[in-house]
C-alpha cells in the first residue's frame, strides 16, 4: 500500500468493511476472480486548471483504496468512469443521463454550481446521489436532495474574504466576475459581508462565462477602478476577482492598463493556486505586482501519511493541490466505504448509509464533513495565499488561516509566518 493510514483508522475502516460486508448491486460488476468492482461516475471540466487537479486526487484515491482493500483481504475494488463536462450545465446534464443507463447510482462532481443546478432535479427524479467537491453557491443547499456537498458554503468564503479585505486595510472594493450563479451568488455574499465592515463594493464588471476575448471587460474595469483611485487612493482600493482559469487571460489584459496595475487584487477560492497566475508570463509577473491574495478550502497542514499523499499530487500537478482536490480526495474514499454498508439502490438507504458514514470517519486532508441538514460542509476551513517572487520566478505562498469550527463562535483570521 502506498500511502500509510494510521491503526486507528485501519481498525476503524476493517470494521466496517467486514461488519458490513461488500454486497452487489447495478453498478457492480463481479469478475470472474471474485473481485466485487464497484463504479463511481465522476464529472468534471476537464480543461480547468482546478478540475484536472480533483481528477489527479480521485485517482490517486482510487489508487490507495484498491491496495487498502486488497491489504485487508477485501474482494471489494473502487473503479472510476471520468467524463468531462466542458463546463457546459447542458453537457453536463447529457453525460450524468448518460451514468444513470450505465446504472451508476453515486456521482462525484460536477465541476461548477450551474452544473450542478442542471443536473440536480434529474439525480432527485431517479435515485441518484450526488457528491459534490466544487458546488459552493448557497442557493443550492437545498434539504431533502440528493445532493451533498463536501465542501464549505459561500457563506464562508464571503466572510472570510470581507475580513481579510478590512484586515488589508481597503475600504473600497470594484468586482469583475463570473455571470453565473456561484460568481453572482459570491460577489453578492462578499459585497454584503464586507458592507458590514463599513467596506464598499463600487459598480464592477459582470462578463459572460467562458468568453473568448476579455478585452472590453478589462478596459471597463480599468477606468472604474481609475475612478476608484481618485475618490479614495490608490491604497484604498482593491479589485476582487470572481472567476475560474480565465483569471490569467485577465490578468495578462490588465499588465498593459494604466490603473489595474497600481492596485491589491484579491481572488477566490476557483482562482486561488492557479498553475497559471506562477508560470513565466505576463500574468505572473501582474499577480506578484498587485500582490494577488485568495483563499483556498482546506488548510495547509498535514500529518507526516498525509504529507506523502500531497507531495504525489503536487508532482503529478506540478503546483500546490488546492482544497477542491483535496476534498475529491476524502470525498472517494467515504463514497467506498459507503458502498461496502448496502446493496441497496434506494436513495433513501444510499443517503442514510452516506450520511452515517461521514460521521464516522473523517478524509485525511479535510478533517470531519460535518453535513448539515441540507446535507452540506457545516464547517469551514480556508488558507489563504499570495503570488510572491521567488527570483526570477513566482510562487504561491501561505499568509493566513481562517476557521470556523461551529456555528455561533467567531472565527479568527490567523496569519502564517513567512
Amino acid at each position: 500500500m502506498r500511502r500509510k493510514i494510521s491503526a486507528i483508522m485501519l481498525i476503524i475502516l476493517a470494521a466496517v468493511v467486514f461488519c458490513c460486508g461488500c454486497t452487489g448491486t447495478e453498478a457492480t460488476a463481479v469478475a470472474q476472480d471474485g473481485v466485487q468492482e464497484n463504479t463511481v461516475g465522476i464529472l468534471l471540466p476537464l480543461s480547468r486548471d482546478f478540475a484536472e487537479a480533483s481528477r489527479v486526487a480521485l485517482e490517486e484515491a482510487a489508487v490507495d483504496i484498491n491496495d487498502y482493500f486488497a491489504s485487508i483481504g477485501s474482494d471489494y475494488r473502487i473503479r472510476l468512469v471520468v467524463e468531462d463536462t466542458q463546463t457546459d450545465p447542458a453537457v453536463a446534464l447529457e453525460k450524468f443521463q448518460a451514468f444513470d443507463k450505465q446504472g451508476i447510482k453515486v456521482v462525484i462532481g460536477p465541476g461548477s454550481s450551474a452544473e450542478l443546478e442542471a443536473i440536480r432535479t434529474y439525480a432527485d427524479e431517479h435515485g441518484i446521489i450526488i457528491v459534490s467537491t466544487l458546488s459552493t453557491a448557497p442557493s443550492l443547499a437545498i434539504e431533502g436532495d440528493n445532493a451533498f456537498r463536501f465542501v464549505s458554503p459561500d457563506t464562508f468564503q464571503a466572510d472570510a474574504m470581507a475580513n481579510y479585505l478590512e484586515e488589508d486595510g481597503m475600504t473600497a472594493v470594484v468586482p469583475v466576475w463570473r455571470g453565473d450563479i456561484w460568481g453572482d451568488e459570491l460577489r453578492n455574499l462578499t459585497a454584503a459581508a464586507f458592507g458590514k465592515r463599513s467596506g464598499t463594493f463600487l459598480d464592477g464588471v459582470r462578463y459572460t462565462p467562458n468568453s473568448q476575448d476579455y478585452t472590453n471587460v478589462v478596459a471597463e474595469l480599468d477606468r472604474k477602478v481609475g475612478r476608484a483611485i481618485a475618490a479614495q487612493g490608490k491604497e484604498r482600493v482593491g479589485v476582487y476577482a470572481v472567476t475560474f482559469s480565465e483569471a490569467a487571460a485577465i490578468m495578462t489584459a490588465a499588465a498593459e492598463t494604466k490603473n489595474l496595475t497600481q492596485v491589491r487584487w484579491y481572488g477566490c477560492d476557483s482562482n486561488t493556486l492557479l498553475s497559471s497566475l506562477t508560470m513565466p508570463g505576463d500574468a505572473a509577473r501582474f499577480a506578484v505586482q498587485t500582490d494577488f491574495t485568495g483563499p483556498a478550502f482546506c488548510d495547509a497542514t498535514f500529518t507526516s501519511s498525509d504529507e506523502t499523499t500531497y507531495r504525489e499530487m503536487q508532482d503529478r500537478l506540478g503546483r500546490q493541490p488546492d482544497g477542491f482536490c483535496l476534498a475529491s480526495y476524502d470525498a472517494l474514499w467515504i463514497v467506498a466505504l459507503t458502498r461496502t454498508q448496502t446493496d441497496s439502490t434506494d436513495v433513501s438507504e444510499l443517503k442514510r448509509a452516506l450520511t452515517e458514514m461521514t460521521a464516522k470517519i473523517s478524509g485525511p486532508f479535510c478533517s470531519v464533513v460535518d453535513l448539515d441538514a441540507a446535507g452540506d460542509r457545516s464547517t469551514a476551513h480556508y488558507c489563504f495565499w499570495s503570488v510572491k517572487a521567488d527570483g526570477d520566478a513566482s510562487r504561491w505562498v501561505p499568509v493566513a488561516r481562517y476557521d470556523i469550527w461551529s456555528e455561533g463562535i467567531a472565527p479568527i483570521l490567523k496569519p502564517i509566518p513567512a
